[in-house]
C-alpha cells in the first residue's frame, strides 16, 4: 500500500515563487547594480589584462620562434627535426599562455591540469607503439645512422631511403618495391648502410678443382679486376688462397670501387671470370664425393 503523504507528494503540484512588482523599485534596483558592479569591473579588468597577455605573448612566441628557426638554420640538424622541434616549441609556449590566461581569468588551473594530466596518460597508454616510433624517428633524425638517399640493408629488406618520418621510414628496393619500416622497430635493430663511406671493398670468391691451375686462375681473376672500369687500382688488388674446401680449392679476390658503381662492378667481374675461366680450361667443380669400396674375400 502506498501511504497518504507519498501520495499526495506525487499529486500536488509545487508552489511557483512570484515575483512581487512592489519590489522592483528604482531604489532597489540600484542597490542591485550596486552590488554587482565591483564584480563586474573586477572581470572586465580581467579581461582587458587578458587581452593584453594574449596579444604580447602571441608577438613574444613569434619573435622566440624566429629566432629559434635561425639558430637551426645555421645547425646541421635535418630538416625533419627542426619542423619537429619548431612544432613542439610552438604548442608548449602557447599552451603556457593559455594557462596565463585561464589563471588571469579566475579559472582554477589546478583541476585543468590534474585533468589534462590524466588524459594525457590514458592517450600515452593507449598510443604506446605510435609513441615509441615517433621517438624511433627522432632519435634516427638527431644520431643520423642513415640518411634519404643511403642504401642500407636491413631485417627486412635492402633498399634506397626515400624518406625518413616522425613514424616510418620509406626504403625502396632495388626491384621498386617500397617498403614501409616503423621507426621504433628500425632504431631497436642492426642497420648497415653502405652509402656512408665513399668506397667499397668488393669481395669475389670462386672455388677451382684441385686439377686446375692455382697459379693461373689468381692471374686470370686479378686481370678480370683491372680490366673493370670501376676498379680503383691505386688502392691494389689481393688475390689469394683463402681455403682448401672438400671439392674446391677457394680462390678469394678484393678489389676497391665506388659505393654508387658496386653492384654494377660485381655483376661485371662475376660474369668475366666465369667466361675467362672457360677459356683458360679452369673448371669450377660441383660439389663431389669418392667413395672407394673394398671387396672382402670369402674364405
Amino acid at each position: 500500500m502506498i501511504s497518504y503523504g507519498l501520495m499526495r507528494a506525487l499529486t500536488e503540484t509545487p508552489e511557483v515563487p512570484t515575483i512581487d512588482p512592489s519590489d522592483l523599485t528604482p531604489g532597489a534596483l540600484q542597490q542591485f547594480f550596486q552590488s554587482i558592479t565591483p564584480s563586474l569591473t573586477k572581470l572586465l579588468f580581467n579581461i582587458i589584462v587578458s587581452i593584453v597577455i594574449f596579444l604580447i605573448g602571441r608577438k613574444l612566441i613569434g619573435f622566440l620562434l624566429k629566432l629559434l628557426d635561425k639558430f637551426l638554420a645555421k645547425t646541421s640538424i635535418d630538416v625533419g627535426v627542426s619542423k619537429f622541434l619548431l612544432s613542439a616549441a610552438r604548442t608548449c609556449m602557447y599552451a603556457i599562455l593559455i594557462f596565463m590566461i585561464v589563471g588571469q581569468l579566475g579559472v582554477n588551473t589546478a583541476s585543468i591540469v590534474t585533468v589534462m594530466g590524466a588524459a594525457g596518460l590514458a592517450i600515452s597508454m593507449s598510443l604506446q607503439g605510435s609513441l615509441s616510433n615517433v621517438a624511433g624517428g627522432i632519435l634516427i633524425l638527431l644520431m643520423k645512422p642513415f640518411r634519404v638517399g643511403d642504401y642500407v640493408m636491413t631485417s627486412f629488406g635492402d633498399g634506397t631511403v626515400q624518406a625518413i618520418g616522425l613514424v616510418y621510414t620509406t626504403i625502396t628496393t632495388v626491384d621498386n618495391r617500397v617498403l614501409t619500416i616503423p621507426n621504433g622497430t628500425l632504431a631497436n635493430s642492426a642497420v648497415t648502410d653502405a652509402s656512408m663511406m665513399p668506397e667499397r671493398r668488393l669481395d669475389i670468391s670462386v672455388g677451382i678443382s684441385y686439377d686446375s691451375d692455382i697459379r693461373r686462375a689468381k692471374e686470370i681473376m686479378e686481370e678480370v679486376y683491372r680490366s673493370c672500369p670501376a676498379v680503383i687500382a691505386d688502392k691494389g688488388i689481393n688475390v689469394h688462397v683463402s681455403s682448401l674446401g672438400d671439392s674446391a680449392v677457394v680462390i678469394e679476390a678484393f678489389g676497391w670501387v665506388p659505393g654508387s658503381e658496386f653492384l654494377s662492378s660485381k655483376w661485371y667481374v662475376t660474369e668475366e671470370i666465369k667466361l675467362r675461366f672457360d677459356e683458360g680450361g679452369i673448371k669450377i667443380p660441383y660439389p663431389q664425393m669418392d667413395v672407394h669400396l673394398d671387396t672382402v674375400e670369402k674364405a
